[in-house]
């Protein structure tokens, strides 16, 4: 039997505060593209979301045990690697004879130290689909040799030829959400979504572009897109298969392939399919004419990438956008009576006191809905990981601190306390204008809503709108 497992880790752990189910859950599409993948070769595969369904990892091992598990895979961010090792050892303990593999950003990012730690029989950087099936197969029927599998490490193995990205993005079956145990257990942050359930869906994989801080080692930067038809047939499964009455777009970059976008939005006005939902993109991926299409065509509420408000510090991090593209997408935005949520980051390599209150001033001059102000953390196998060390102090011994919460990075021109101080100032000031007080009392739909909301406001308001994705 094979298992796919994505860890549980504690609020605490992933945002540096314990914020209960405020900052909500989605499904994590990788292992379930990857069960579907093994599913169309005819393998028999279980998941199990131990995050979201709360399982610690005796329920997991547990589990594992009573299924005869012989090969357990391991997905991983850098953050939750402590326990995905805790995890593993204690599979180990338990099931001797199983082959315990570890796959995504962590073991792309560090694939020797991860497999020093002696927790794994196998790892896999990139893509896992392809590397991971030959991986089994061998296993199973000894088909093939392990040195002829791309992508693969083991301990020992010191370099392993990368595999070649999946090119027919369209030969990927969908997720295998029919092998979600409990569909209930996903829910986007409140007033991330207008309609429940809420379904996610990615319809890309790869980005182009070269922000400093973003790791897309995994699935590199080219943007590799499923097709119009793949996409509208996917929707409509999700809303006819398991009732979805919004979706989510998790791309990096929705809106970069327009005609494709226009294309999508064809096929399913043909079959008389709408909806609500919500995308993340660039701001110089959009124009007013494409914002119009997009609320046109049911979207509500669009995510941005802004990150600073002083162009020098934009042009360092490699954003490749600038202060008026912000400021006309927010007043396209505000035009069309579409949300906008900014992301922000403090604690850049060359920020200042000065160049933090720029950027506050900046936020609160635009006719943003939300923000999400995160502290910039240098991820390995980023460049900002690589630059770190000669703009400022950087303390990576723990890697559980790899929040995006918590200053493990601070510039020389900053201290760890000012940088706290300026995260809380930054959401004082943006939430605190009547506006978006009216702005935040119009997302309440619901006495659950409500008491969400207030506890997102005794936290900081750190959550209102959505949380940044994972890397």
């Amino acid at each position: 039997m094979i298992f796919l497992i994505n860890p549980f880790i504690t609020s605490a752990e992933r945002y540096g505060k314990d914020i209960g189910d405020i900052g909500g859950h989605q499904m994590p599409l990788g292992i379930f593209y990857l069960a579907a993948y093994l599913k169309k070769a005819g393998l028999t595969v279980r998941v199990i979301d131990a995050e979201a369904e709360g399982l610690v990892h005796e329920d997991v091992v547990e589990e594992l045990k009573s299924a005869g598990a012989s090969i357990i895979g391991i997905t991983s961010t850098t953050v939750a690697f402590r326990n995905t090792r805790a995890l593993a050892e204690m599979s180990r303990q338990q099931l001797p004879h199983a082959k315990i593999v570890i796959g995504g950003p962590h073991m792309t990012a560090m694939p020797l130290p991860t497999m020093a730690t002696g927790a794994f029989d196998f790892g896999i950087v990139r893509e896992g689909e392809v590397a991971f099936l030959k991986l089994v197969r061998h296993l199973v029927s000894g088909e093939g040799k392990l040195e002829d599998i791309p992508s693969l490490y083991w301990p020992g193995r010191n370099d392993a030829p990368k595999i070649d990205y999946i090119a027919d993005m369209d030969s990927i079956p969908f997720p295998a959400r029919e092998l979600c145990r409990d569909v209930s257990v996903y829910k986007p942050p409140v007033g991330a979504f207008r309609k429940e359930p809420v379904v996610s869906i990615m319809t890309s994989r790869g980005c182009p572009y070269e922000c400093i801080f973003c790791d897309n080692n995994t699935f590199g930067r080219k943007t590799r897109f499923f097709s119009a038809e793949y996409v509208a047939h996917e929707i409509k499964e999700v809303i006819t298969e398991y009732g979805a009455r919004e979706i989510a777009f998790l791309d990096d970059t929705f809106v970069l392939g327009k005609a494709r976008l226009r294309k999508i939005f064809e096929l399913l006005n043909d079959e008389h399919i709408s909806f609500p939902w919500t995308c993340m993109t660039r701001v110089n991926n959009l124009d007013y004419a494409t914002l119009k299409f997009m609320r046109d065509q049911g979207c509500w509420q669009i995510r941005i990438g802004i990150e600073s408000g002083n162009q020098q510090v934009l042009d360092f991090i490699k954003k490749g956008i600038t202060l008026e593209q912000i400021e006309n997408v927010a007043r396209w935005g505000r035009k069309l009576g579409l949300r906008v949520s900014g992301f922000f980051m403090i604690g850049h390599h060359i920020d200042t006191p000065q160049t933090i209150e720029e950027t506050i001033k900046f936020a609160t001059s635009l006719p943003l809905t939300d923000v999400i102000v995160t502290i910039n953390t240098p991820i390995p196998g980023t460049q900002s990981y690589e630059k770190a060390q000669a703009y400022g102090t950087y303390q990576e011994d723990d890697w559980t601190s790899l929040n995006y919460w918590t200053p493990v990075f601070v510039p020389k021109n900053l201290t760890r306390e000012l940088i706290l101080k300026k995260q809380a100032e930054f959401y004082r000031r943006f939430y605190t204008r009547p506006s978006v007080i009216l702005g935040q009392i119009a997302k309440i739909r619901s006495w659950a809503a409500l008491k969400m909301m207030v506890k997102n406001a005794l936290l900081g308001l750190r959550f209102i709108g959505g949380a940044r994705p994972r890397s």
